[in-house]
């Protein structure tokens, strides 16, 4: 099963049809599933620190020992989609229950989210919002079953 864990809502209806589509698109190939895990409220407030640990708390319990645990972030190494497949495939192959994809709130991940983190990865090297990121990987992920199976990704 692939999961995502989102820190905070997606909330632009442009994103969520997005998501949506290629969650039906890819549910042929793999379960799949979108966590979104609550955004600190008032986080404005607080500091960037104060942010990054308070959601650390809240996504920690979701890395699993049984899971591939993959962080988002663009620090991360750079994959090609054919790269992302076969991870894909090696993680599958290892008896991997679930692979997790990590996406950071507004503020980013907490610096002890990297330390749990099986591998750190980067969509690009431009910065995103967490929303778009989500939408990118969903279609990164679609692809990457697309090129599994050998099929055709563009009709």
């Amino acid at each position: 099963m692939i999961r995502i864990f989102l820190i905070g809502p997606l909330k632009s209806s442009f994103i969520l049809k997005g998501v949506e589509q290629y969650k039906k698109w890819l549910s042929p190939y793999t379960k799949n599933e979108l966590i979104e895990l609550e955004l600190k409220k008032n986080f404005s407030k607080l500091t960037k620190e104060e942010v990054a640990a308070y959601d650390f708390l809240r996504i920690e319990p979701f890395f699993e020992k049984d899971s591939a645990n993959i962080v988002l972030d663009e620090t991360g190494i750079m994959l090609s989609s054919v790269e992302l497949s076969r991870k894909i495939v090696f993680w599958n192959n290892s008896s991997k229950k679930n692979i997790n994809f990590f996406v950071g709130g507004p503020w980013g991940h907490d610096i002890r989210v990297y330390a749990k983190a099986d591998m750190v990865i980067s969509l690009s090297k431009m910065t995103f919002t967490h929303e778009m990121v989500v939408l990118f990987l969903y279609e990164q992920i679609y692809r990457a079953y697309k090129i599994i199976n050998n099929e055709k990704y563009h009709y």
